[in-house]
Protein backbone atom coordinates (compact mmCIF):
# COMPACT_ATOMS: atom_id res chain seq x y z
CA UNK A 1 0.00 0.00 0.00
CA UNK A 2 1.21 3.52 -1.08
CA UNK A 3 0.00 6.84 0.15
CA UNK A 4 1.22 10.09 -1.15
CA UNK A 5 0.67 13.72 -0.02
CA UNK A 6 1.71 15.63 -2.71
CA UNK A 7 -0.44 18.88 -2.47
CA UNK A 8 -3.92 19.61 -3.16
CA UNK A 9 -5.67 17.55 -5.97
CA UNK A 10 -2.12 15.58 -6.37
CA UNK A 11 -2.32 12.73 -3.44
CA UNK A 12 -2.42 9.33 -4.78
CA UNK A 13 -3.43 6.47 -2.51
CA UNK A 14 -2.78 2.89 -4.15
CA UNK A 15 -3.83 -0.54 -2.18
CA UNK A 16 -3.65 -3.99 -4.14
CA UNK A 17 -4.55 -7.29 -2.81
CA UNK A 18 -3.52 -10.47 -4.11
CA UNK A 19 -2.60 -13.47 -1.58
CA UNK A 20 -5.84 -15.15 -1.65
CA UNK A 21 -8.60 -16.92 -3.53
CA UNK A 22 -11.55 -15.52 -5.53
CA UNK A 23 -14.64 -16.03 -7.72
CA UNK A 24 -15.87 -13.92 -10.11
CA UNK A 25 -19.52 -14.77 -8.26
CA UNK A 26 -18.16 -13.28 -4.96
CA UNK A 27 -17.60 -9.77 -6.85
CA UNK A 28 -21.51 -9.29 -7.41
CA UNK A 29 -22.33 -7.48 -10.58
CA UNK A 30 -20.95 -3.87 -10.74
CA UNK A 31 -22.52 -3.43 -14.37
CA UNK A 32 -25.59 -3.75 -13.64
CA UNK A 33 -26.52 -4.12 -9.48
CA UNK A 34 -26.99 -1.63 -6.89
CA UNK A 35 -24.01 -2.96 -4.52
CA UNK A 36 -22.02 -0.51 -2.89
CA UNK A 37 -18.02 -0.94 -3.43
CA UNK A 38 -16.24 0.70 -0.60
CA UNK A 39 -12.57 1.35 -0.62
CA UNK A 40 -11.58 1.54 3.85
CA UNK A 41 -8.51 2.72 5.59
CA UNK A 42 -8.10 1.62 9.09
CA UNK A 43 -5.44 2.44 11.73
CA UNK A 44 -4.78 1.64 15.64
CA UNK A 45 -5.68 5.16 16.62
CA UNK A 46 -8.29 6.62 18.76
CA UNK A 47 -9.42 8.42 15.89
CA UNK A 48 -12.47 8.28 14.14
CA UNK A 49 -12.74 4.97 12.26
CA UNK A 50 -12.22 4.34 9.10
CA UNK A 51 -9.41 6.92 8.29
CA UNK A 52 -10.31 6.75 4.62
CA UNK A 53 -13.56 5.82 2.85
CA UNK A 54 -14.34 5.82 -0.84
CA UNK A 55 -16.88 5.15 -2.66
CA UNK A 56 -17.51 3.31 -6.29
CA UNK A 57 -20.77 3.42 -7.27
CA UNK A 58 -22.05 0.75 -9.67
CA UNK A 59 -23.13 0.80 -13.40
CA UNK A 60 -22.66 4.55 -14.85
CA UNK A 61 -21.08 6.43 -17.22
CA UNK A 62 -17.75 8.09 -16.61
CA UNK A 63 -17.12 10.10 -19.75
CA UNK A 64 -18.84 8.70 -22.84
CA UNK A 65 -17.78 5.10 -21.63
CA UNK A 66 -19.27 2.85 -19.03
CA UNK A 67 -17.07 3.22 -15.92
CA UNK A 68 -16.78 -0.72 -15.15
CA UNK A 69 -16.25 -3.26 -17.73
CA UNK A 70 -16.22 -6.86 -16.90
CA UNK A 71 -13.77 -9.10 -18.16
CA UNK A 72 -13.16 -12.69 -18.24
CA UNK A 73 -12.09 -13.30 -15.21
CA UNK A 74 -14.35 -10.25 -12.74
CA UNK A 75 -14.60 -6.14 -13.44
CA UNK A 76 -12.33 -3.49 -13.77
CA UNK A 77 -13.43 0.39 -13.11
CA UNK A 78 -11.91 3.22 -14.76
CA UNK A 79 -13.02 6.73 -13.89
CA UNK A 80 -10.51 9.35 -14.86
CA UNK A 81 -12.57 11.98 -13.12
CA UNK A 82 -12.23 9.83 -10.03
CA UNK A 83 -16.16 10.88 -8.80
CA UNK A 84 -17.24 10.91 -6.09
CA UNK A 85 -14.52 10.21 -3.86
CA UNK A 86 -10.72 10.12 -5.84
CA UNK A 87 -11.06 6.22 -7.35
CA UNK A 88 -10.04 6.26 -10.87
CA UNK A 89 -9.25 2.20 -11.16
CA UNK A 90 -10.66 -0.67 -9.38
CA UNK A 91 -9.47 -3.84 -10.51
CA UNK A 92 -11.45 -7.26 -9.15
CA UNK A 93 -9.57 -10.46 -10.59
CA UNK A 94 -11.07 -14.01 -9.69
CA UNK A 95 -8.43 -16.50 -9.43
CA UNK A 96 -7.01 -19.14 -7.35
CA UNK A 97 -4.39 -18.71 -4.35
CA UNK A 98 -2.01 -16.21 -5.58
CA UNK A 99 -3.60 -15.46 -8.71
CA UNK A 100 -6.91 -13.45 -7.54
CA UNK A 101 -6.28 -9.79 -6.91
CA UNK A 102 -8.19 -6.81 -5.91
CA UNK A 103 -6.33 -3.29 -6.65
CA UNK A 104 -6.96 0.20 -6.67
CA UNK A 105 -5.65 3.44 -7.39
CA UNK A 106 -7.14 6.99 -6.22
CA UNK A 107 -5.76 10.26 -7.23
CA UNK A 108 -7.06 13.66 -7.81
CA UNK A 109 -9.24 16.83 -6.39
CA UNK A 110 -11.79 14.16 -4.85
CA UNK A 111 -9.66 12.14 -2.85
CA UNK A 112 -9.57 13.16 1.20
CA UNK A 113 -6.52 11.48 2.76
CA UNK A 114 -6.30 11.02 5.91
CA UNK A 115 -3.96 13.01 7.90
CA UNK A 116 -0.21 10.95 8.30
CA UNK A 117 1.53 10.11 10.11
CA UNK A 118 -0.81 6.85 11.16
CA UNK A 119 -0.63 4.57 13.80
CA UNK A 120 0.21 0.36 12.80
CA UNK A 121 -1.36 -2.19 12.21
CA UNK A 122 -2.75 -0.73 9.01
CA UNK A 123 -5.91 -2.14 7.40
CA UNK A 124 -6.90 -1.41 4.28
CA UNK A 125 -10.11 -3.10 2.40
CA UNK A 126 -12.84 -3.40 -0.19
CA UNK A 127 -16.22 -4.01 1.53
CA UNK A 128 -18.82 -5.20 -1.11
CA UNK A 129 -22.60 -4.56 0.40
CA UNK A 130 -25.32 -5.48 -1.72
CA UNK A 131 -28.38 -5.69 0.93
CA UNK A 132 -28.05 -9.45 1.09
CA UNK A 133 -24.39 -10.51 2.24
CA UNK A 134 -21.38 -8.61 2.52
CA UNK A 135 -17.97 -9.61 0.83
CA UNK A 136 -14.81 -8.07 1.82
CA UNK A 137 -11.18 -8.72 0.91
CA UNK A 138 -8.64 -6.83 3.36
CA UNK A 139 -4.79 -6.53 3.71
CA UNK A 140 -3.36 -6.15 7.60
CA UNK A 141 0.46 -3.64 7.45
CA UNK A 142 1.43 -4.68 10.72
CA UNK A 143 4.42 -2.45 10.11
CA UNK A 144 5.20 0.37 7.67
CA UNK A 145 8.15 0.63 5.62
CA UNK A 146 7.98 4.67 6.16
CA UNK A 147 5.56 6.39 7.90
CA UNK A 148 5.67 10.06 7.33
CA UNK A 149 3.82 13.53 7.55
CA UNK A 150 3.64 12.84 3.77
CA UNK A 151 4.23 9.75 2.66
CA UNK A 152 2.97 6.03 3.64
CA UNK A 153 4.79 2.88 2.73
CA UNK A 154 3.44 -0.72 3.48
CA UNK A 155 4.21 -4.06 2.39
CA UNK A 156 1.66 -7.06 3.89
CA UNK A 157 2.09 -10.61 4.37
Amino acid sequence: MKLKHYGPGRDQLVWKWNKGESYVEQFGDPVNSSATYQVCLYDASGNAQPLFLADVLPGGTCGTRPCWKATSTGFVYRNTAGDPDGIVKLTLKAGVPGRAKVQTTAKGTNLQTPVLPVIPPITAQLVIVDGESRECWQTTFPTTKLNDTLRLQATGP
